[in-house]
């Protein structure tokens, strides 16, 4: 990471802008954002089931079936939505709603390369990333997507929890069948209809009309290492243990059972008109420091905020070091150090805080990085604004989305308006360079432009639509259900080759 992000010296004057500096205090939002995206009273009293905002309250998912976009807007109010819908309390199952019937649980592979659905059930601990397989090996995917391994500051690991919702599994159940084709994540209210019949003459009742197929991702630390546990999302869940061998070397040896704090959430959903799906992402406000960035005042000023210089984060203890370095990895049962490195914190830097490169526009609809920023901004200071009381989601900010133009198979790479090549309709748009510190630490690629810097870099294969070319968890789930039929491998193999 180079140290000029750090430098008060970050200023960029703008034609016909006037530029200003500016420190915010740790965890907090300006307030002075241009409200480029916003959201009434009225409107956001009908997200919560009682049609009244209250502490706490239960929240209903975002229409996917029906989901209508005049702009960026419209995909960032969805994506909020269904951050307050999956943190709500379920009142008829107890849990919150992604602990609830609703959800099932996706174990890590197995020696045979397949998953699991684990089906949620009331007072059932989730298992956060170890798992027994069918030999009695306990498996386990502490690391990231890198295979990176994260600890917060104090030496604390973070750990992983991966679901998708009933629609999704329903799905892939009727993909297994031969009753669907599966060529794609379902869009529209027909395919929503066949899933929801197919699961009724399975003897399964489907909950929400309005949602389509759902995959989340969600980081965590155990509870107990909080001073402010309060302000964070709580879970029961069962975790492994490890046995140090020494600094370099820690073997997993059993489990225990403790409670976890929310430090992240991946939400992705196909809707309609989007069967790439709309990927989404948010954070507890203390996760880690942001580098600098700009946004729009409400006189249309740009306006620069400093990197932050201090401040208690939960994955960085030293601001002057925030280099972003993997100090180990996760391997089969065990947790080993990298080359030079002991098994350690780093120090992490969130070096695009709200999706975008400080030096080229994200996508097509906003003129500047700074106008992306503002609409990210906006809506967090909306909805955080106008949620009761001491309502915990109030911790939790929204980082940003992606999609793709029309819902084109996306290509790998990011919006450029510089580039012929990367402004076709599979670039990524919306927030195209977005990261999460808890989940993509080690891959944020600085704070210039990179086009590898989306999630579809990773989450795309041959420019296809096919759930596998999408879902990292879709064929090895499908590879570990019962196959019905010889017809139905020589399918699955088939998808396998292209």
């Amino acid at each position: 990471m180079r140290k000029n992000i750090f430098k008060k010296s970050f200023l960029v004057i703008l034609i016909g802008a006037l530029v200003v500096s500016c420190v915010i205090e740790n965890g907090k939002l300006p307030q002075n954002v241009k409200p480029l995206c916003d959201l009434t009273d009225k409107d956001f009293a009908t997200w919560f089931k009682s049609g009244e905002v209250t502490e706490n309250g239960e929240v209903t998912p975002a229409n996917s079936v029906d989901f209508i976009h005049d702009n960026n807007c419209d995909f960032y109010k969805w994506s909020e939505r269904m951050f307050l819908w999956m943190t709500s309390k379920d009142d008829s199952a107890g849990d919150l709603v992604f602990q609830s019937p609703e959800f099932y649980t996706v174990t890590p592979k197995n020696s045979n390369q397949q998953r699991d659905l684990i089906p949620n059930k009331p007072g059932q601990l989730l298992r956060a990333i170890a798992n027994v397989d069918k030999t009695g090996k306990i498996v386990s995917e502490e690391g990231q997507a890198t295979d990176d391994v994260l600890m917060d500051a104090n030496g604390n690991l973070i750990y992983y929890i991966s679901m998708v919702n009933d629609v999704y599994a329903e799905f892939l159940n009727a993909v297994n069948q031969k009753k669907m084709s599966g060529a794609t994540f379902p869009t529209t209210k027909a395919e929503k209809d066949s899933i929801f019949n197919f699961a009724k003459q399975n003897g399964v009742v489907l909950k929400n009309p309005n949602a389509l197929a759902i995959e989340i991702k969600t980081s965590w630390i155990v509870a107990e290492s909080l001073e402010n546990r309060e302000d964070f999302i709580i879970i029961d869940a069962t975790i492994p243990v490890y046995k140090k061998q020494n600094d370099k070397l820690w073997l997993i040896k059993g489990e225990r059972k403790v409670k976890l704090a929310l430090v992240g959430m991946h939400i992705v959903g196909s809707a309609n008109g989007h069967p790439e799906m709309i990927w989404a992402t948010f954070e507890h406000k203390r996760n880690a420091p942001n580098a600098a960035y700009q946004y729009l005042t409400t006189d249309g000023k740009t306006e620069t905020v400093l990197a932050d210089e201090k401040g208690d984060w939960l994955l960085n203890a030293n601001l002057k070091d925030s280099t972003n370095i993997s100090h180990m990895v996760f391997a089969s049962d065990s947790i080993k150090a990298k080359k030079g490195h002991t098994i350690s914190p780093s120090n992490t830097l969130r070096t695009k805080p709200w999706g975008s490169a400080v030096d080229v526009k994200p996508n097509a609809e906003d003129a500047s990085p700074a106008a992306s920023n503002s609409e990210i901004i906006a809506i967090n200071n909306a909805i955080i604004s106008k949620l009761k009381g001491n309502d915990v989601r109030k911790n939790y900010i929204f980082i940003g989305a992606t999609w793709t133009d029309s819902g084109a198979a996306p290509n790998g790479y990011s919006y450029n308006p510089k580039v012929d090549s990367l402004r076709v309709a599979g670039v990524a748009i919306g927030t195209s360079q977005l990261a999460n510190s808890t989940m993509e630490t080690y891959k944020q690629h600085g704070d210039k432009y990179n086009a590898q810097g989306t999630c579809f870099f990773c989450h795309s294969h041959e420019e296809g639509l096919e759930p596998g070319d999408l879902s990292h968890v879709f064929d090895a789930l499908l590879k570990g259900l019962p196959t019905p039929n010889s017809t139905t491998i020589a399918i699955v193999e088939e998808r396998k080759k292209k």
